[in-house]
């Protein structure tokens, strides 16, 4: 599989070549195939090569994950492939490697290893990253995530409550607001799977684990379903109390703004919320400023409440 002219240039490896053999042995309908000694020594060519492209590299890094399976894939360490995540993240935040990546397919490698619960959880939560980073301004990639089930997939990676790691779930509920936000389609799709719900219990189980992050992700996306007046029963569920007495600002801001849209509140709400503004606006007044769109979101909400 070495190049004689086309893809990375003269007698460097077929990279297009290399990667379709990939996905066609390696696309879950059956069990992967073990390379042959010839096709290992290919492999091993193609790993060494030096690429300076960057669209060459991309396909460098999808033939390694294309191969993934459990543990090492073909002698490549979890270390390493943990890197190769990492890297074409970089690539495809530029939208013309995007969607390039998505017209190979990419998104089903990446796919393939989030939903495998038995790989390790950096893998997963490297290909969730990456897969947000894709669908970022992005409509061909959002509507290729639809077609392959990601939204579903990710909504089931979510609902896996404390069975999943944190890190993994707060990843999936970001791919799913890259997937759905300003996406018709995409939205009415997580709709349909309960998705609303899902991410409401997992805001819950965030507050009893102190998963920041999962709940900085979760919130903006529940704020943004409430935008759309959507999930009015589902959004019932979030711990509102609890996490305005958060010690992280940015989910009392997340909070807050899930509050201001739903425009209205409940009496025991109002305490806390008080609360915020009493301490925000003493801290303003020495001088701190770090709390201020705290405060206004705060007095927001309280205008709505009556």
């Amino acid at each position: 599989m070495m190049n004689n002219g086309g893809g990375g240039g003269g007698g460097g490896p077929d990279w297009n070549g290399l990667l379709k053999w990939s996905l066609k042995h390696n696309d879950g309908t059956s069990k992967p195939r073990t390379f042959t000694e010839e096709e290992r020594r290919w492999f091993y060519e193609a790993m060494e090569s030096q690429v300076e492209d960057e669209g060459e590299r991309l396909k460098q890094d999808m033939l390694v994950l294309a191969q993934s399976g459990e543990g090492e894939v073909q002698g490549v360490s979890v270390e390493r492939q943990v890197d190769i995540l990492e890297d074409v993240e970089d690539l495809v935040s530029q939208i013309d490697l995007a969607k390039t990546f998505v017209k190979m397919e990419g998104l089903v490698i990446l796919l393939r290893i989030a939903r495998d619960g038995g790989k390790d959880d950096r893998l997963r939560a490297g290909a969730l990253t990456a897969a947000s980073t894709c669908l970022q301004h992005n409509p061909e990639g959002q509507e290729d995530f639809l077609r392959r089930g990601g939204v579903e997939a990710a909504t089931e990676i979510v609902a896996g409550g404390k069975a999943v790691g944190a890190k993994v779930r707060a990843k999936a509920v970001g791919v799913i607001s890259a997937a759905v936000k300003h996406h018709r389609m995409g939205f009415l799709q997580f709709l349909q799977t309960g998705g609303v719900g899902v991410v409401a219990q997992a805001v819950a189980l965030g507050e009893e684990e102190g998963e920041v992050v999962l709940l900085r992700k979760g919130l903006r996306l529940l704020e943004y379903v409430a935008r759309q007046g959507q999930g009015a029963e589902d959004l019932g569920r979030v711990p509102v109390k609890r996490l305005l007495g958060s010690g992280d600002l940015e989910v009392r801001e997340a909070c807050l703004g899930l509050l201001a849209v739903l425009g209205k509140g409940e009496g025991e709400w109002r305490g806390e919320v008080e609360r915020i503004v009493r301490e925000g606006e003493e801290e303003l007044r020495g001088g701190e400023e770090e709390r201020r769109d705290e405060v206004e979101l705060a007095k927001e909400v309280l205008g709505r409440m009556g």
